[in-house]
């Protein structure tokens, strides 16, 4: 968590602070903190680890995540650019809120009470407001996955078109697959994102309606599998239900694979198609 504080948040640039101190902080680990702190107050790590359990009141020390959540906390903040700013970024999905600190002292004690007024998100509206933000923060990163598919997929076809072979790839695609369909048929080459076991499938898929036909073209690639995956490291895959898809497995780190994959997505595709379309080729030309 990072708390700026400050006697008058007015044309004091706050959010800025907040942001740079955050984007620092959510490259560190706790072992940077303890580090720090110890440096800060001229104590050995061991003492300074003690100090951090002891204000967390944990036993064990937490890993930080790298996002952490920013509170801008002030006696007043009647800036609307920054208020604007605050707004702005929690479309985005950054935890982040203005509280105005308002300090008592107590009748006949020496002590002096701050009492928390939340300006955002307005407590009385959080839970909708938390939700709306949630939902435009899911549409903008809907919006920009998309446009990473498409670039992948254009890079990707870029690198497959080279070859120069009779199926084409467009490119045009935003979601995770990307087909190239057989003539007139359902039955296509196609890549893949399987995001659960984080591999790109180069995979040829029968489709049809008719089950039994796709069983058939199936059984043609099962039978010609040793010799469609020779010489090839990938994991190759043929699954017969109601359709049949026959596949090579292309690993790749990350959430979703990069445009880094490319050349090697078009070159396997190419030997995919090589190997396979002389087997079923004669069934399209019946």
């Amino acid at each position: 968590m990072i708390i700026e504080l400050k006697l008058d948040a007015s044309r004091s640039l706050a959010d800025l602070q907040a942001i740079r101190y955050a984007a620092f902080c959510s490259t560190m680990i706790m072992k940077n903190v303890i580090e720090l702190l110890a440096g800060f107050r001229q104590i050995s790590e061991e003492d300074a680890a003690a100090k951090i359990s002891e204000f967390l009141r944990s036993d064990e020390l937490p890993e930080l995540n790298n996002r952490p959540r920013i509170i801008l906390a002030a006696g007043s903040i009647r800036d609307q650019e920054l208020t604007s700013c605050v707004l702005w970024l929690r479309n985005f999905g950054i935890d982040i809120s203005c509280v105005e600190l308002t300090p008592y002292r107590l009748p006949d004690y020496d002590q002096i009470l701050l009492a928390p007024r939340i300006l955002i998100p307005l407590p009385e509206a959080k839970d909708i407001q938390i939700r709306i933000e949630q939902k435009e923060a899911h549409l903008v990163q809907q919006a920009r996955q998309r446009s990473e598919f498409k670039r992948l997929w254009q890079t990707i076809s870029y690198e497959f078109n080279k070859f120069g072979m009779q199926f084409q790839a467009n490119g045009e695609s935003t979601g995770i697959f990307q087909q190239m369909c057989i003539e007139n048929s359902r039955h296509h080459y196609e890549w893949y994102i399987n995001t659960k076991n984080r591999y790109l499938e180069i995979a040829l898929h029968f489709e049809d309606s008719d089950h039994q036909e796709n069983h058939h073209l199936i059984s043609l690639i099962q039978k010609n599998q040793s010799e469609i995956k020779k010489g090839i490291h990938l994991d190759f895959r043929i699954s017969a239900k109601k359709w049949g898809q026959a596949a090579f497995c292309l690993p790749y780190e990350g959430e979703y694979p990069t445009t880094d994959i490319a050349p090697e997505a078009a070159r396997f595709m190419r030997l995919l198609i090589e190997r396979t379309w002389p087997i079923i080729e004669p069934h399209f030309r019946k």
